[in-house]
């Protein structure tokens, strides 16, 4: 603290631990710094009951305050603790909110890449295994599929229905591939769908990436909407159906604003 005469005492952090501050309700709020270390009369100002807490905070202040020294001369500074410069910005008081939270990596993918609503909504679901698969039909207790409805070989997870069933693995392989991205299908041993679609993206860049990140948000939806056919309609896996719509969506995405998507369908288009 700087300047004495402006600075209102109990207005800056140094005043006003969290059980101390209590005490300080019977001072004047025209009360400042200066008054207050003048003399040590801030001390006189105590009003309350003197619990464990308060006597540890007030000798801590009075270690705070003891050599303390204000300068007249210096106008006050103000310094916003979040930013390295010293200097407040809605940006760093934006990401002050957040300190100490959990940073949850897919969401960036997921609510950044152009797609449908309720395709991103999908995804989110996938990301936080929200999906009612066999294994979480079977934690509940409900009817489930005894196995993988599209490949029949394996039991039932958000990661096997998306990642290292073969059915899905072999649609993977057809859509990229006519993309000329067949290096970024998923190969046997990768059993992760998070881990896969994370290394895939960032193997490439720029437009291709946007691109791709679509493109396996509209795969991902194209599975799931297929395995529910198969479980609620009856009908059979078919994997060339299912290629198919991935394509024709993939023009609808491309017309509809999908920028990516067209980059990777221009790149992939014939020469003539």
């Amino acid at each position: 603290i700087d300047s004495p005469s402006s600075t209102k005492w109990g207005t800056t952090p140094l005043s006003r631990p969290s059980a101390f501050a209590l005490l300080m309700k019977s001072v004047s709020i025209s009360l400042t710094v200066a008054d207050a270390l003048n003399n040590m009369r801030w001390i006189s100002d105590l009003k309350g009951a003197l619990t464990v807490d308060v006597i540890i905070e007030y000798l801590q202040l009075w270690d705070l305050l003891e050599n303390f020294e204000l300068q007249p001369a210096v106008e006050d500074t103000h310094i916003w603790q979040f930013s390295t410069s010293g200097s407040y910005s809605t940006k760093s008081a934006y990401e002050a909110l957040f300190t100490g939270a959990i940073h949850f990596s897919p969401w960036e993918r997921i609510w950044q890449s152009w797609a449908p609503g309720k395709c991103k909504f999908f995804m989110w679901t996938v990301a936080h295994k929200k999906c009612w698969t066999a294994d979480r039909l079977a934690r509940k207790g409900l009817r489930h599929p005894a196995a993988c409805p599209l490949c029949d070989q394996a039991d039932e997870t958000i990661d096997h229905l998306l990642i290292s069933c073969v059915f899905s693995r072999q649609v993977w392989f057809a859509v990229l591939h006519d993309l000329g991205l067949q290096s970024l299908a998923p190969q046997a041993g990768e059993r992760i769908f998070e881990d896969w679609w994370a290394s895939t993206s960032n193997r490439v860049s720029g437009q291709v990436q946007k691109g791709v990140n679509s493109i396996i948000i509209l795969g991902s939806w194209s599975l799931w909407n297929h395995r529910n056919r198969c479980v609620f309609d009856g009908i059979s896996p078919n994997s060339s159906s299912v290629i198919r719509i991935i394509k024709e969506e993939m023009q609808q995405w491309s017309f509809a604003g999908a920028r990516g998507v067209s980059h990777l369908l221009a790149l992939a288009a014939p020469a003539t």
